[in-house]
Order: structure tokens, then C-alpha cells, then sequence
């Protein structure tokens, strides 16, 4: 049966299909998110944290597709998996409606196109979804590309955390909250 958040875009690099993400894709996330916390700039998980097992990535997919707050979407660009964005939405009643957003791409697919469709894909289905009326995110305030991306998707700036984290050599960062009501 075909997923109704499948889309098929024509970008300058390749076919970009998101969509749900089968049990067939689990070994590429596991590897994709490995690849992206090894660059040790975008996440606040390190490389040596990231503890994600087959079975563990495979159950956590299947959590998000049974509650109605939640999704995991997968970006392949001609065929090979190179994004991933999950939104996971609040367990208790007072924050069901808040889907906290994630979202990584393969560092050699960056700047195609590939974070504003699955940005563009989690957006339909956060607004076709009466359990979701915001969506929040945390970015690190040095990330300039991807806060000029949620920015012109319609997220804006809720916070600013200040020295929220520290990095092995002792320097600190910041953090930006921001949101979309959906």
C-alpha cells in the first residue's frame, strides 16, 4: 500500500523521493545518523554516544507511526537514503500538541534541496493533522544555513539559551528555539 506523505521531487541532483521509512531502511539510518554525529557539528549527541542498534532504530520507527502526534520521514535521492527528520510529539495531555522536530541530511547532499522538502513534507502533514498545532526545534546559533532554512519556512525564534552546551575542548554554545504554529 502507498503512503499518503509519499512525494516524488525532480531536483538538480537527482530523484528525490520522501516518504515513510520501511524496515528495509533501518541499516542506512543507523549508518546515515552515525555519519552525520561523527562530523561532531550539528547534534548534541557525540559519535561515541550514539548507541542506536538495528532493533532499537526499528522499534523507535514504529513507535512514531502508531502515535498520532508523531512521524519519521525518509529523503532517498536516487535511491540512496540521505535524510531523516522525526517528529516526536509530547506524551502527556499538556504538550500533545507540541511536535519536537529533528532532522538531518547526508553531509554530500546539503544544499540540494533535500531539508526543504522534507521540511516542506513534515509541514503538510503537521497542518493535516488535528492532534499537532506546533512544531518546535533546538539549533545550535552558529548554524546560519539551517535557521535562514526554518526561517524561511515560516519557523521563528522563540529562545535563546546561552552557553546550553559544552563542547570537549570546554568551549560553550548557544542554542536557538524556535517554532511554527501549524
Amino acid at each position: 500500500m502507498r503512503s499518503p506523505w509519499r512525494q516524488v521531487h525532480e531536483l538538480d541532483a537527482g530523484r528525490l523521493v520522501i516518504d515513510l521509512p520501511g524496515d528495509d531502511d533501518v541499516l542506512e539510518l543507523v549508518q546515515l545518523q552515525r555519519a552525520v554525529l561523527a562530523e561532531g557539528r550539528w547534534f548534541i549527541t557525540e559519535a561515541d554516544e550514539y548507541m542506536d542498534s538495528l532493533q532499537l532504530q526499528r522499534a523507535t520507527l514504529r513507535e512514531l507511526q502508531r502515535q498520532p502526534n508523531c512521524i519519521a520521514l525518509v529523503a532517498k535521492l536516487d535511491k540512496r537514503l540521505v535524510g531523516l527528520l522525526k517528529v516526536t510529539g509530547g506524551s502527556l495531555r499538556r504538550m500533545r500538541h507540541v511536535g519536537k522536530l529533528e532532522i538531518l541530511v547526508a553531509e554530500d547532499a546539503r544544499g540540494q534541496g533535500v531539508g526543504r522538502k522534507l521540511l516542506e513534507a513534515v509541514l503538510r502533514w503537521a497542518r493535516e493533522n488535528p492532534h499537532v498545532l506546533k512544531l518546535g526545534l533546538a539549533v545550535y546559533a552558529h548554524n546560519d544555513r539551517a535557521i535562514k532554512l526554518y526561517e524561511s519556512a515560516g519557523f521563528r525564534r522563540e529562545g535563546y539559551r546561552k552557553a546550553e552546551y559544552q563542547l570537549r575542548d570546554g568551549s560553550l554554545l548557544d542554542d536557538v528555539l524556535m517554532a511554527i504554529d501549524v
